[in-house]
């Protein structure tokens, strides 16, 4: 069994944490700077946590990063620094939803302190007894984490260097939550043009797959909606890198914004009103 460290304490990370402690590794995590519901979280899985992040680095043997985009990068600058005089350093698995241009920031980064490292990118949901979501990986390392397969993720080893993880998850997450973006956007412009009601009962009767994803995601995301907004930024950024269309994820980011303003964006995915509609969650005061 390995010694392994994740810092993110999100409902992924410690999903990952708790299923990777039902596999009989032993799970580390710090919890300097993070939030109340994140030492909770921890708490709640019996995850340990180390006094700082040197003493983590020190003793694990993977490291996994599962924090917002826009942390991604100053997470790995202060590990890098973290790991001089290390001289049994882990393998640094960055899973976060991140462009291949952040993914290569990162990468100069650990090579610069010799820190090994390795891309991932997660799809699907947080790990449960009942489904996995992929780990997408690719550069080297990918044989350091192969004994993990199958516990927290299902592995998926992409052809290709670095960054190839990372712009899968690009592609994937451009097309579920941009999807959810547009959803909201056709709604709250349903409800300002006074067409909500018809709106609603047209899609009921011809698109009843998209209405039902409607009433299941939208009342959850603004709970996600602060961390979803850079990664809307990261999307149109890897799209800009191939020359595609930008302008709509960058939409989807304003949306997102929106949503992060909400009342209800002080929730957490455990606190989310279920009895909430999409219309009260999108209602304006």
């Amino acid at each position: 069994m390995a010694t392994i460290g994740i810092l993110g304490m999100g409902t992924m990370g410690a999903a990952v944490g708790s299923a990777l402690k039902a596999s009989g590794h032993r799970v580390l995590t710090n919890l300097a700077g993070r939030s109340d519901v994140s030492v909770r979280r921890a708490n709640e899985r019996g995850i340990e946590v180390t006094d700082s992040l040197n003493q983590l680095m020190t003793e694990v043997e993977i490291l996994f990063s599962i924090v917002p985009p826009d942390q991604a990068v100053p997470l790995a600058e202060t590990l890098a620094d973290e790991s001089a005089g290390i001289s049994e350093k882990p393998v640094f698995v960055d899973a976060n939803a991140v462009a291949p241009q952040t993914v290569q920031r990162v990468v100069l980064l650990c090579e610069n302190a010799n820190l090994p490292f390795l891309d991932g990118g997660i799809v699907g949901g947080p790990p449960t007894a009942d489904a996995r979501p992929r780990l997408y990986l690719s550069g080297d390392h990918a044989d350091a984490v192969a004994s993990l397969d199958g516990q927290a993720f299902n592995h998926v080893v992409l052809h290709g260097p670095a960054g190839q993880a990372s712009m899968f998850k690009m592609l994937y997450a451009g097309l579920t939550k941009g999807l959810n973006a547009l959803l909201v956007n056709q709604l709250m412009a349903a409800e300002r043009a006074g067409l909500f009601e018809a709106y609603v009962e047209e899609l009921a009767m011809s698109q009843q797959s998209l209405l039902a994803r409607a009433e299941s995601v939208i009342p959850r995301m603004p709970a996600d909606a602060e961390r979803w907004t850079p990664e809307m930024r990261e999307i149109a950024s890897a799209l800009g890198e191939l020359h595609l269309p930008m302008g709509f994820h960058k939409a989807a980011e304003r949306v997102m914004q929106r949503l992060a303003s909400s009342p209800f964006a002080t929730e957490s995915r455990e606190t989310v009103d279920p009895d909430r509609t999409v219309r009260d969650t999108l209602r304006e005061p």
